[in-house]
């Protein structure tokens, strides 16, 4: 049976989701290293492109969000030019002056690599980015859903045709998901819009998604709560994994099986300066 999905379940946080495991999936482990929860030393990060170069399907769950950095290492085996949509309450662009790779810097690593024209930050409508978040090639989006003319918007603001979406999930309200950081304002029905919108105008060729509940250090069973937060959170995941599985003309593409070489990958998974932002 083909499998739909790839789970590298960082944090041991979709332990518990079981509706979610029991679809046919990847299942990814490494061994625990030193310097993995909110940052990647460079060993961490082979052992993560270790593990993902394995993985054959262009959707993976990856936990927390604390390890957002997974990200990063997708990008850097895909060598043809594309755009990051990323949907977070954070833009995940900080200093990376010390030259390390976290949670909230991957994103200006990732625009160091000459194959990611942008990144277009979903999510935070209500503040623009930070100083220290600027940068040339992140485009805030202050908008909650597309917009009307939203074929004629993404032709204006998406460099590329191909896209690679990155989810995490504390850009939801609280009530639509549950994480250890602070939360968005956007509601799932917000969010499966935007996916339905680039589904249709753009042909998405990867996607991840993260932003699970964390328990307590030291508890590892979940109390009731935990079990409620988890719960939210996959439903929340069954609801994006159908919009992005769903048929279309343009399914979801199979990951391809050697890093590419610069040819564009196959038909679609669905059909220090100033941050730009771009209007409706």
């Amino acid at each position: 049976m083909r499998k739909r999905f790839a789970v590298l379940d960082l944090g041991n946080t979709l332990t518990w989701q079981h509706r979610l495991r029991s679809l046919p999936h990847e299942w990814l482990d490494i061994a625990a290293r030193t310097g993995s929860k909110f940052y990647a030393a460079p060993e961490t990060l082979a052992a993560l492109e270790a593990a993902l170069a394995r993985v054959r399907t262009p959707l993976l769950f990856w936990g927390a969000g604390d390890y957002h950095y997974v990200t990063y290492a997708r990008l850097r085996a895909l060598r043809f030019p594309l755009t990051v949509v990323l949907f977070d309450h954070h833009s995940d662009c900080a200093s990376d002056e010390d030259g390390i790779v976290t949670c909230g810097n991957w994103v200006r690593h990732a625009l160091k690599l000459p194959w990611v024209a942008c990144v277009l930050w979903i999510g935070a409508p209500e503040h623009q980015p930070l100083p220290h978040e600027r940068h040339p090639r992140l485009v805030w989006i202050p908008l909650r859903r597309p917009p009307a003319n939203a074929a004629t918007w993404l032709r204006s603001v998406l460099p590329t045709f191909d896209v690679y979406l990155s989810v995490d999930k504390d850009v939801l309200t609280p009530e639509a998901a549950a994480t250890n950081w602070d939360h968005g304002t956007l509601t799932l029905a917000d969010l499966l819009a935007w996916i339905a919108c680039f589904r249709q105008h753009a042909r998405i060729i990867g996607a991840d998604i993260g932003g699970e509940w964390v328990l307590p250090p030291g508890h590892p069973f979940p109390t009731r709560d935990d079990l409620h937060a988890i719960r939210r959170n996959e439903a929340a995941n069954l609801a994006l994994l159908d919009a992005l599985l769903a048929p279309h003309p343009r399914p979801f593409p199979r990951w391809p099986k050697q890093k590419p070489t610069g040819r564009r990958p196959p038909v679609g998974f669905a059909a220090s300066g100033t941050a730009r932002s771009h209007p409706a």
